[in-house]
């Protein structure tokens, strides 16, 4: 096992100078010594630390003050801009498995948000879109909600299989969408069959929105190099199907102690090394 030493140690005074300066508006980095010195140890020259610097920097954080100033929000849309209430709406997490979900979790956390704005109950908030379906009447309004939106391919189309089992029940209900995070290239996606979409937060790309032309190609050759030393394929799951982030992608998102999207760029969570050696990923996933 390859022993790290200390993080100020292993770079060059421009690169730490510079990762310092980042670590003060994403304090996340701050509790994560050892997994930076990982990263930047795996660097093959300096211009890759630069560059890692430069995605990091373009991190959206959300903290705890954040997410409640999201979910608030959030709130405010769904009781006063959308006009809805405990008595003509169902709100449902945008999850149809049978596992654990971040929009279970923005679901069960918008829960004293409307308690503020209304006399919401626990039966008014759904966990699991299949339940929700069925109970929902003619004529109410559905609000899915979720933690982050990347390319936009499963919103879509799990608002086309909504809108096709209610309408096959008889019923005809407005379908709204409330999320925390969404890049702005979903935005170029089918949401026909909702009224409205409402994110708190868009992002950019950490690649194609930040360079062009000949500076772009590089970024993502560079970037395509540091993937180079990643595990193709880990228990069963191929890197290639994550490069640059799930669908291309180019995430950089983070919401502190949640379980990061596969929309990020696989250097920052993919497990293991090319050599077969575990990783400690910068923000690790399920």
């Amino acid at each position: 096992m390859k022993k790290h030493i200390r993080l100020e140690e292993s770079l060059s005074e421009t690169v730490f100078d510079r990762l310092l300066n980042i670590s003060k508006s994403q304090r996340w980095l701050v509790r994560r010594n050892e997994k930076l010195n990982e990263l930047f140890e795996s660097c093959s020259c300096k211009d890759e630390q630069l560059f890692l610097c430069d995605i990091l920097d373009r991190f959206t954080y959300i903290d705890s003050d954040t997410l409640a100033d999201s979910l608030a929000e959030l709130g405010e849309k769904i009781s006063i801009t959308w006009g809805c209430t405990p008595e003509n709406t169902l709100i449902v997490a945008m999850d149809k498995s049978r596992y654990a979900d971040s929009s279970s979790a923005i679901a069960w956390m918008i829960k004293p948000v409307l308690a503020d704005l209304g006399d919401w109950g626990t039966q008014t908030i759904y966990k699991n879109l299949t339940d929700a379906i069925n109970e929902v009447k003619d004529g109410q309004k559905f609000v899915v909600v979720d933690e982050f939106v990347g390319s936009g391919q499963t919103l879509s189309g799990r608002l086309k299989w909504i809108s096709k089992e209610i309408t096959e029940q008889g019923k005809s209900v407005e379908i709204y969408v409330a999320t925390i995070a969404a890049m702005e290239i979903c935005r170029g996606k089918d949401f026909s069959c909702a009224t409205d979409f409402h994110s708190t937060i868009w992002m950019k790309q950490g690649l194609n929105d930040y360079y062009s032309d000949e500076d772009l190609e590089a970024a993502v050759a560079m970037m395509l190099g540091m993937e180079a030393l990643l595990l193709p394929v880990h228990n069963f799951t191929k890197l290639s199907k994550y490069s640059l982030g799930y669908k291309k992608t180019q995430s950089t998102y983070y919401l502190e102690n949640g379980n990061p999207p596969n929309n990020n760029f696989p250097i920052f969570w993919w497990k293991m090394w090319k050599t077969g050696e575990r990783r400690t990923p910068l923000i690790p996933r399920v």
